[in-house]
């Protein structure tokens, strides 16, 4: 989710349920985990920036709330 979230940055996570709406979350599906705004519907998972919708037949899982990040120092 850039340029918030970089590929290769760490993740900071608060373990809490779906909070709300519109919030940043890490969401695995199909062995695949996505850092995006997540927006339940009826039938699934609305994930924005880039949208992609996930059918909850697809057992998505809404791991944790994304709280910050970070870039390892090599």
């Amino acid at each position: 989710m850039e340029p918030k979230y970089h590929n290769g940055s760490v993740a900071l996570i608060r373990e809490t349920g779906f909070d709300y709406d519109g919030a940043v979350y890490a969401v695995v599906c199909n062995s695949q985990t996505y850092i995006k705004r997540v927006y339940l519907e009826a039938e699934g998972l609305r994930l924005k920036y880039k949208d992609i919708f996930i059918s909850y037949d697809e057992d998505p899982r809404v791991v944790r709330i994304i709280i910050g990040n970070f870039i390892p120092l090599k």
